[in-house]
């Protein structure tokens, strides 16, 4: 029994080691430090203007809302969203049974007026002929003043217009139900794309609400609220970079077309209209769109991407990569911005690289591998 015991104590003796060395190797595994995957850039020199982002509607500059004159039953429905149509082409029609009677009745009207009007000249070409006999006999001394005076009166009876009146009346109202007719036909009055249709076919035309909708989109307008202390920088002329993320995310170029000289009483703010060509129809009115309008620039200054800069309790700092490989943090001071870059006024030298990609994942001191497809 002594013996067994003594072999079991040499054996534990002899493994008891093995079991703390193969402890030790795996702590050394779990703190092994990893490297983080950033990406960075050179702080560098550049020209920079600020750039202050409005927001806005794209809409075609010759844009129509077109009103039903009439309030009447659908009865065709020739176009749909999408369509090129050109000025005078036909979009749909309105039920015209009503004014069809009433284009009979006003015909009916002048007809009788003209039968009138002939009847009152026969009338009136008669009362001149005795007039004239009237008048010769009383110069014969075979009338007297009296009957002279008659056929005069019976003349200008005849003569006050008053039959002409009532057949202009009569081809007034036939030309207005013929007008009313021609409303039952719906035009577009510009060569340009339908926006929208808003009635179908058996729906009734309210004439206080629009029945479709077609702009010329070949040509846009954006308009947007500027406030009071950017409104200095705009000019009519100006050239700006519009954003219509629906399309693109890189942004088109347009004008200023025109600045208000008055703010809206409500919001304080001043209207500025911009316009900008869209030959290949991409994009659509209605579309939101932001207006990058610059206001101050400088020429010359440190700048660094935006993603760089990160907001730090009150701070912005951006991180560099120092000699060892590990991420630095560093308090810098901004300047103006713009859509891609941010001018650095302190805390950072040129030529100095700032991380741009992976710098939200690093604190001071994290040990980093710089991969390539940073900013440039």
């Amino acid at each position: 029994m002594d013996r067994i015991k003594r072999s079991l104590s040499i054996l534990l003796v002899l493994v008891l080691p093995l079991v703390f060395l193969g402890g030790c190797g795996k702590e050394k595994e779990v703190i092994k430090e990893t490297q983080l995957s950033v990406s960075t850039v050179k702080a560098e020199k550049r020209d920079i203007a600020q750039a202050v982002k409005y927001p806005g509607t794209v809409r075609g500059v010759n844009e129509v809302y077109i009103m039903a004159k009439i309030p009447a039953r659908v009865t065709g429905v020739y176009v749909k969203p999408g369509d090129r149509v050109s000025a005078g082409q036909t979009l749909m029609t309105l039920d015209s049974s009503d004014f069809q009677a009433g284009i009979r009745q006003a015909e009916a009207g002048v007809a009788a007026a003209e039968a009138g009007k002939r009847q009152h000249d026969i009338q009136l070409e008669n009362a001149r002929l005795n007039y004239d006999r009237t008048k010769k006999l009383f110069e014969a001394g075979a009338a007297s003043q009296q009957q002279l005076e008659a056929a005069e009166s019976a003349v200008r009876a005849l003569e006050t217009g008053s039959i002409e009146a009532t057949l202009q009346q009569a081809q007034a109202g036939l030309l207005a139900a013929q007008s009313q007719l021609n409303n039952c036909t719906v035009t577009s009055p510009i060569n340009g794309t339908v926006g929208s249709v808003a009635l179908s076919l058996g729906e009734t035309a309210n004439p206080s609400s629009p029945v479709a909708t077609v702009s010329d989109t070949s040509r846009l307008e954006i308009e947007t609220l500027v406030g009071e202390s950017e409104i200095s920088y705009i000019k009519p002329g100006n050239s700006v970079d519009i954003l219509v993320k629906a399309v693109s995310d890189e942004p088109f170029k347009g004008t200023v077309s025109s600045v208000a000289g008055v703010a809206d009483p409500m919001k304080r703010n001043y209207s500025v209209k911009v316009v900008l060509d869209n030959p290949d129809n991409k994009i659509k009115s209605g579309m939101f769109a932001e207006v990058l309008i610059s206001t101050e620039s400088k020429a010359d200054v440190l700048t660094v991407p935006l993603a760089a800069v990160l907001p730090r309790g009150g701070r912005e700092i951006v991180y560099v990569v120092d000699s060892k490989n590990r991420a630095r943090e560093l308090d810098v001071k901004t300047g103006l911005r713009d859509n891609k870059y941010v001018e650095i006024t302190s805390g950072l030298k040129a030529g100095e690289r700032v991380i741009t990609k992976g710098n939200t994942l690093v604190n001071n001191g994290t040990l980093v591998r710089v991969i390539s497809g940073g900013a440039k």
